[in-house]
């Protein structure tokens, strides 16, 4: 046997040993998210339920699934769900107006708390995702309140349904109240609803492969530490496409985000424009396209009145906060904001000065430049700032890296700082050179 063939040998052997126990695992955890929705969607497809009725299985199936999934501290959810709801009753006897900021600040406020003088680091990485997707929902109910799109105050069980439903209660993705409730009244039974589940399974597995056995091995700790750093970061984007796409499973097995005709509606992320980006605009768009709509309309158009530069400050600062009080979260999306605000204006003075379709978005196919999309010109701008976005991924997403204990206790300052240094704060130093140019253009 030459060396070519030992090697491939080892590698299958690599990748088949550590396959078999990770496809377990997440076929097991996708296994109890799948019985517990798709048991909620047979019961309201075949049994008529009154309106309450409907929430109120929502509510005791997302709470069981919560309890099986995380044990004790689902406790932690509900008391956040029963408080949130105690403080918007007591708030919108006083005020009718402010009833979203004081939600925020209550609930956010609530998050920090926890994480800093109540629970340990073990338990709060374990339920942090729970709560930050159980935030997003009460505060996107206390601002639609205040924005009069309810009849009337929801009852306990609307609340508690929408917050614990097993569709989006552990992965997410979050949805607005009339949407979820929506989704209680459609009735439909299709072969198509099952093929929608089994293609997103497969993927979710197949990028759940990709990060823990293939992404780490095919770059080895031997090659130069940009590789090394671009295959960390490449694991841990793998990591949440596995994510995002068993929350699909998840909801789709609810039968939420589907039409009658069953299909799909429900879009969370979009790999391509990550892997293969366009611009650092785009790929903060399509890394949660769930989370980017409910900062831009619950927290970047409600503070717009306050100015550009305040209502961009406020929504990079809340979703820092939802993430957590860790300054690893801090850092990564106060440098992604500071990089794609750069890349943003520097984009549009180079298409403005040269005519040249390279904006931070598209063109639409009626632009004013005189060299269009396919003109050399602009597929080499376009290449050159790809390539600079695929630089950046790897400087931010180095520090995610799969290490079990780190990811246990949570990413601490040092942490941050020495993977930056170790590259030498490159991407911070791209960035202040691209604005200079920007300022000199």
């Amino acid at each position: 046997m030459d060396e070519d063939e030992e090697y491939t040998e080892t590698a299958w052997t690599y990748i088949a040993l550590c396959g078999e126990p990770t496809l377990y695992e997440g076929l097991r955890f996708a296994k109890d998210l799948i019985i517990a929705n798709v048991t909620l969607r047979l019961i309201i497809q075949f049994v008529p339920l009154p309106h309450n009725v409907r929430h109120s299985l929502s509510l005791v199936i997302g709470s069981f699934l919560l309890y099986h999934n995380i044990g004790p501290p689902f406790i932690w959810t509900v008391g956040l769900t029963t408080g949130a709801y105690v403080f918007m009753i007591f708030v919108s006897f006083i005020t009718k107006k402010w009833r979203g900021l004081l939600m925020c600040i209550s609930v956010i406020g609530f998050l920090l708390l926890c994480e800093l003088y109540v629970l340990n680091p073990k338990m709060w990485q374990q339920i942090r995702g729970i709560q930050m997707i159980a935030a997003m929902k009460i505060i996107s109910v206390a601002i639609e309140l205040d924005r009069d799109l309810f009849k009337r105050m929801l009852n306990p069980v609307e609340f508690g349904g929408y917050i614990l439903c097993p569709a989006n209660c552990i992965l997410g993705p979050w949805i607005s109240f009339h949407n979820y409730n929506q989704y209680l009244e459609v009735k439909f039974l299709s072969k198509r609803w099952i093929k929608i589940i089994v293609v997103n399974l497969f993927l979710s597995m197949v990028f759940l492969v990709l990060s823990n056995c293939i992404v780490p091995w095919y770059i080895d700790d031997e090659m130069p530490k940009w590789l090394i750093a671009y295959r960390d970061a490449q694991a841990f984007r793998m990591s949440h496409y596995f994510v995002s796409s068993l929350s699909i499973v998840s909801m789709i097995s609810a039968g939420f985000g589907l039409t009658n005709d069953c299909h799909s509606e429900v879009h969370v992320t979009k790999p391509f424009f990550i892997e293969l980006p366009r611009s650092l605009v785009q790929v903060v768009i399509y890394w949660n396209m769930p989370m980017h709509q409910w900062l831009k309309n619950y927290v970047f158009k409600t503070c717009q009145p306050y100015g550009q530069f305040t209502a961009i400050f406020i929504t990079y600062t809340v979703s820092s906060l939802l993430h957590g009080l860790n300054f690893q979260f801090s850092a990564v999306l106060l440098s992604i904001g500071t990089f794609s605000y750069v890349e943003y204006n520097l984009r549009y003075k180079v298409a403005s000065t040269l005519e040249v379709c390279c904006l931070a978005n598209p063109c639409n196919k009626q632009c004013d430049h005189k060299y269009k999309k396919n003109s050399m010109l602009a597929i080499f701008t376009n290449t050159i700032f790809s390539i600079i976005t695929i630089i950046h991924l790897a400087y931010l997403g180095v520090m995610f890296e799969a290490s079990f204990s780190v990811q246990e206790s949570g990413y601490s300052y040092f942490h941050t700082i020495s993977k930056w240094e170790n590259l030498n704060y490159f991407s911070h130093g791209l960035a202040a050179f691209l604005y200079v140019i920007y300022l000199l253009m």
